[in-house]
């Protein structure tokens, strides 16, 4: 009896863990509107604009209009936040595929095959460096 409760709090312990924001991986939101006729994002989301229409975030400065619709297309691929942090610092290292390529460097981990054609740039949008 006592080794069933214990299994169950377990399980649920478990289930928590890997329900929390912490752990989870989010999507950007997704565009309200459709994009055609209005590839240029900045037309509308740049600061002050056009309200209430939302402003681009300062942390996305530099950014063309085809990231914004990698990220915020309704059937996006990209998962924005919950990614693992890099295991290392980033300085010197700008060309993640160096050591990061399938099969170059063991025990590195390699890319995902679902992340073929990402640029070293879009590495670092998702993956921070260790704190």
């Amino acid at each position: 009896m006592i080794r069933g409760l214990l299994s169950f709090s377990g399980a649920l312990f478990v289930l928590a863990l890997a329900s929390s924001p912490a752990s989870a991986q989010l999507k950007a939101p997704a565009m309200a509107h459709d994009a055609a006729g209005k590839e240029n994002c900045m037309m509308c989301h740049a600061v002050g604009v056009m309200e209430p229409v939302p402003d681009v975030p300062a942390d996305h400065e530099g950014r063309t209009n085809d990231q914004c619709q990698m990220c915020h297309a309704p059937d996006s691929p990209m998962v924005t936040m919950g990614a693992p942090a890099m295991g290392h610092d980033p300085a010197g290292k700008e060309n993640c595929m160096m050591c990061h390529a399938v099969g170059v460097m063991e025990p590195v981990p390699d890319v995902p095959a679902d992340h073929e054609g990402r640029t070293n740039e879009m590495c670092t949008w998702c993956h921070k460096p260790p704190a």
